[in-house]
């Protein structure tokens, strides 16, 4: 148990710098476009906000749990949510300080796994599907 509370030791950016903490240091950078590939272009900005806390969620307790398990220790749930916390918020700053409205972002909005429609250069949410119905004669 790590006797600093207030502190717990992270999984990565604390401590000696090492190609598994840059790494990660990078993918967080990158977390906001990975997170655009999940949410659309008309989500208000808490729908987006919260699919970037579950994204950064996911990357921090894949590497705690990959970090316990390379030193044969007991996972600590406590220090990767802190971590999340963390990730959460290098990727919020990341994305108002190197990705909002670049190009990047925006084709990752646009084209990824839930895409959004462009017309005419703006992203509009694409129309239901109309159905096929048959006109019952009375």
């Amino acid at each position: 148990m790590d006797p600093n509370v207030i502190f717990p030791k992270l999984p990565t950016y604390v401590g000696v710098l090492s190609w598994g903490g840059l790494l990660s240091l990078l993918v967080t950078v990158i977390l906001p476009i990975v997170a655009g590939l999940f949410m659309r272009a008309h989500w208000n900005a808490m729908a987006k906000g919260l699919v970037l806390l579950a994204v950064a969620a996911v990357k921090a307790f894949l590497e705690a749990w990959i970090a316990s398990n390379d030193a044969h220790a007991h996972f600590n749930a406590g220090a990767a949510a802190y971590s999340a916390v963390i990730m959460f918020a290098l990727g919020v700053v990341s994305y108002f300080g190197l990705w909002r409205n670049t190009g990047v972002q925006q084709a990752a909005l646009v084209g990824g796994i839930v895409p959004s429609k462009v017309v005419d250069g703006a992203v509009v949410t694409p129309p239901a599907k109309a159905t096929r119905r048959r006109q019952h004669p009375l």
